[in-house]
């Protein structure tokens, strides 16, 4: 049992200590059972343990380099303040991760055999490493060496590329070294997010709260990799799809975007004049073109957007096509250029019965004149006169299919 001294009950107490300079306003409004100060001619509180269970270390930031005041080092279970450095540890260390040369200036790292040896670094978990400045490892076999670069979950890897985030499940199957290498999920580049889900990654933006909050009405996933894990409940019931979205369109897996289009969930309904889209389509110019953002090379065959939505009125804006309204558009056509074709189709097909019934005239009369004639024509004016009249009447179907 510890035994303090009346003075230490008082809640005052003061120590030899090197006079250094004051760090922090202590607040004296709760009182201290435990207070150690400075002997300088102003003393400055370098403990204070409150009535109330407030506790405060305080110390003086002296950018230790050389590491000569470091409180302790090597391996071993331990809570260090290092207010030289103004960085924190708390743990177990197994080797010399929490030395001089491995704590970082405003550092944490607390775990199992953490480090962070970059300046204001942070390091949590089990052998985790923030290695660079402004760097955060979290999780288990994490390593952040890229600076401002965050590495989170299980064998995390920033690969030396700032600015970086990196989430990796635990999906990966530990070997037993301790090179973190092969089990390892790396970024790929500087200034880029990486994800390691192999269950899926879903954002829901809006639910009822019920199923996890997975009951939503508005939100996306990226499927699981395997099909067997599937949600139907969570993925909105598109079991084939790459990337399944609350509002029904989904990205398949094969690379085919498919839009929603039940007709429950349509209203409004209006019949549409074949001739009439393509009396509209012959107003919109399709012309080739590249985006601004693109390079020379590539080129594009469409029509504007503003074009689009002066013909047909279509969408919610006039700077975006959809994809429904431009496929609706290219139907509605097909089908009243279809019904021209049934339409020219049966016009020639009377034409052609016509033809037929005059041919076998033409065929009695000649089988009728075979011999010379005393009265009427003579043979080769009346097949002449036949001929014309065929002739011109034929010229007088096509005509008006032409203008039809």
């Amino acid at each position: 049992m510890l035994h303090l001294s009346p003075l230490f009950r008082t809640g005052l107490v003061s120590l030899s200590l090197l006079p250094l300079a004051a760090t922090a306003q202590i607040n004296t409004n709760s009182p201290a059972m435990v207070e150690v100060k400075t002997t300088a001619a102003t003393p400055v509180t370098r403990l204070r343990l409150q009535t109330g269970g407030g506790f405060y270390l305080g110390g003086d930031y002296t950018e230790d380099i050389n590491g000569e005041y470091i409180p302790a080092e090597g391996a071993g279970t331990r809570l260090m303040w290092y207010p030289e450095r103004a960085s924190f540890r708390a743990g177990y260390v197994n080797g010399t991760q929490w030395d001089a040369p491995n704590i970082g200036f405003y550092s944490v790292a607390m775990g199992y055999g953490v480090r962070a040896s970059g300046d204001y670094g942070t390091a949590l978990g089990f052998r985790s490493t923030a290695a660079q400045v402004g760097s955060t490892a979290i999780g288990q076999y994490c390593t952040a060496s890229g600076a401002a670069s965050v590495a989170l979950g299980y064998y995390a890897h920033t690969n030396a590329r700032q600015g970086t985030f990196v989430f990796a499940d635990r999906s990966a199957i530990d070997d037993g070294n301790d090179t973190f290498t092969d089990e390892s999920f790396r970024a790929p580049n500087n200034h880029s997010a990486s994800w390691r889900v192999t269950g899926g990654f879903r954002v829901v933006t809006g639910g009822n709260g019920t199923n996890g909050g997975y009951n939503s009405t508005r939100g996306v996933s990226i499927l699981p990799g395997n099909t067997s894990s599937l949600n139907l409940t969570t993925d909105w019931g598109q079991p084939t799809a790459l990337i399944a979205t609350s509002s029904g369109a989904y990205l398949s897996s094969t690379g085919v975007w498919t839009n929603v289009s039940d007709r429950n969930r349509k209203h409004r309904f209006e019949a549409v004049a074949g001739e009439d889209v393509l009396r509209r389509l012959r107003q919109v110019p399709i012309t080739r073109w590249s985006y601004k953002q693109e390079t020379g090379h590539v080129r594009h065959l469409g029509p504007m957007a503003q074009d689009f939505r002066k013909a047909f009125g279509l969408g919610p804006d006039s700077v975006s096509i959809g994809t429904v309204d431009a496929d609706g558009v290219a139907l509605a056509g097909v089908q009243a250029l279809d019904a021209r074709t049934l339409k020219q189709q049966a016009e020639l097909a009377a034409l052609q019965t016509e033809n037929r019934a005059l041919r076998a005239r033409l065929d009695a009369l000649e089988q009728r004149n075979t011999a010379p004639s005393q009265a009427g024509l003579p043979l080769w004016a009346t097949l002449l006169a036949v001929g014309l009249g065929l002739g011109a009447l034929l010229l007088r179907r096509r005509a008006a299919a032409q203008s039809a």
